[in-house]
Order: C-alpha cells, then sequence, then structure tokens
C-alpha cells in the first residue's frame, strides 16, 4: 500500500462515525477506493456537512486521491483537534522539575548497559 493510500485510508476511517451520525449512511472503506462513482457521492456529500471536521476530511482525501496531475504536492493533512490554550499548556509544566523529554546525555556506563540489553532483545535465541 502507497502512502498516499494509508494516509487516505487512515482519514477514511475517521469520516465513517460522522458520515454515519449526520446522513444515516454507512461509508465502505474498500468501495470508495475502488469506485469512482461512490467516492464522488460520499465526498459530494461530506463536503455539504454542518460538521467543519468532516468538511475538512472530505477536502483532505479529495486532494488526496485526484489525480497525480492535479497537484505539484501532496496537501497537508487536516488538524484532528483544536490546540489547547496556552494558559492550559504553561500550568502543565509549571513545576519546578525540568520536562522529561530533555535527552540528557548517557555516561559509559549506561551506553554498556543500554548495549547488553539490545543485545538480549535483538539478538538471535
Amino acid at each position: 500500500m502507497s502512502d498516499v493510500h494509508g494516509k487516505a485510508m487512515n482519514t477514511l476511517l475517521r469520516m465513517v462515525v460522522p458520515i454515519r451520525r449526520e446522513f444515516g449512511r454507512n461509508l465502505d472503506v474498500q468501495h470508495f477506493l475502488h469506485d469512482l462513482e461512490y467516492r464522488k457521492d460520499i465526498i459530494e456529500q461530506a463536503l455539504q456537512s454542518q460538521d467543519l471536521r468532516l468538511r475538512d476530511y472530505a477536502k483532505y482525501v479529495e486532494q488526496l486521491l485526484g489525480s497525480p496531475r492535479t497537484a505539484s504536492s501532496p496537501p497537508a493533512p487536516p488538524k484532528a483537534a483544536p490546540a489547547a490554550p496556552a494558559s492550559v499548556i504553561e500550568n502543565a509544566f509549571a513545576s519546578t522539575e525540568a520536562p522529561s523529554t530533555i535527552i540528557e546525555p548517557k555516561s559509559r556506563e549506561d551506553e554498556l548497559r543500554d548495549q547488553i540489553l539490545r543485545k538480549y532483545t535483538t539478538g538471535l535465541r
């Protein structure tokens, strides 16, 4: 499966529930990928949705599955959810401890221990 079909499949799976809720219609993903008329019908219906997220998904899938000559580069995926307000993020990191995502340099002992562990987890048994 190519990268474009993987992205389209991911977005289509996100569209299944909103289409069923709003239009009472089941979206068959395999049928969508192989039948052009069905694809057009679903996209037209999703573009008329009251749900902004569903409309964004429909535009994205339409651009992805269009012919390769329609765009010079693949479109950017739609945002799944709105970002949290800055105050929430600031409060989350208000503690005096450093964030756990900072990578500290490892000592030689830690490197050797990791090397031994990799030997047991990835080696032949």
